[in-house]
């Protein structure tokens, strides 16, 4: 009966070593790499801090981030910039009168455009984006009931605006066949031709569009008299009309979350396609297969336009009202 019950008191103890050993009593870390950004882009600052334990003094600490890029910098609050997309590996060194403790951290950098200026847009929630006869001006249409149409300056000046009210504009393309304009609109599912006074030529309601998000961006390819478009969401799609063939077809799209606007290359017959809820811009086939992508950081673009000579795109926010010029990184 005695050894019995030295069994009885030994187990317990054997149990809480084991558990012991497998982490149960595994101490809160010194300190933990933090930072408050969701996704980090190629070019654009990064800030890192340590996030001590409660009742630590940073003073007490020196910190060493090492950013994986053979960069390192040091304090309890960084800030660093990458210079090439990838995956990388960031440690942090704290170090103390009693010895070291280190923190890891793998973040992906995403390939990005750079930001050349942003400009101030008087148009009330601005979506969809084209540009004018010689590149110097751009239109733009307000995706608020009973929005216009606008014609501005690549700095954001509005120059004029036509009395067309739409229900829900949401992209617009000029055909410098004839300086006429090309419109889309969501709710109607509808696509508009107006001449170049403002006057309304021709409405095209397009199928396979009722469901989910409509109609977002549109793009002329006049060499081969093709319209193209994208439906946002649920489901996604890019849709071709054929003025020649009066043809329409329509190819399911899913590299994106959503796709906000269109815009031809005429140089690599290929398609500029942006997401706003991704906030990435991607090269795509005209049949809408993926080709590459470039993140953004902008709150809502809703509408892109992209001039091939110089290599600049231009992205107008619906939220903030703000035109934005970006460029291929050097």
């Amino acid at each position: 009966m005695i050894r019995k019950n030295s069994l009885l008191l030994i187990l317990p103890i054997l149990l809480l070593g084991l558990f012991l050993s497998c982490g149960g009593s595994e101490e809160t870390p010194l300190a933990i790499i933090s930072t408050e950004q969701s996704r980090y882009l190629k070019g654009y600052p990064i800030e890192f801090s340590a996030d001590l334990k409660a009742g630590e003094d940073a003073s007490d600490y020196e910190f060493t981030f090492d950013f994986g890029d053979s960069i390192s910098s040091t304090g309890a609050e960084v800030v660093h910039i990458y210079d090439s997309p990838g995956s990388y590996t960031i440690t942090l060194t704290i170090t103390g009168a009693t010895g070291s403790e280190q923190d890891t951290r793998d973040i992906k950098v995403l390939n990005s455009l750079e930001l050349i200026a942003i400009y101030s847009v008087r148009v009330d929630s601005p979506s969809g984006l084209s540009f004018g006869s010689d590149k110097s001006t751009l239109w733009t249409v307000s995706d608020k009931p009973g929005g216009r149409i606008f014609e501005i300056d690549t700095t954001g000046n509005r120059l004029r605006s036509f009395s067309y009210s739409g229900n829900d504009l949401e992209g617009i393309s000029f055909d410098p066949r004839d300086s006429s304009l090309w419109m889309v609109d969501e709710n109607l599912g509808q696509l508009i031709h107006l001449d170049a006074g403002g006057s309304a030529l021709a409405f095209q309601n397009i199928s396979s569009v009722s469901d989910g998000g409509g109609l977002e961006g549109i793009s002329l390819d006049v060499i081969h008299s093709k319209i193209y478009m994208v439906k946002e969401k649920d489901f996604g799609a890019l849709i071709t009309l054929d003025e020649l063939a009066m043809t329409q077809s329509l190819q399911q799209i899913a590299f994106a979350p959503d796709f906000s606007s269109i815009s031809y290359i005429p140089s690599q017959d290929k398609l500029w396609i942006l997401s706003d809820e991704a906030s990435n811009v991607y090269r795509v086939n005209l049949d809408g297969s993926f080709l590459d992508v470039y993140a953004i950081d902008m709150v809502q673009p809703e509408g892109m336009v992209y001039d091939e000579e110089s290599q600049i795109f231009y992205i107008i926010d619906d939220t903030t009202e703000k035109l934005h010029k970006y460029k291929f990184w050097d």
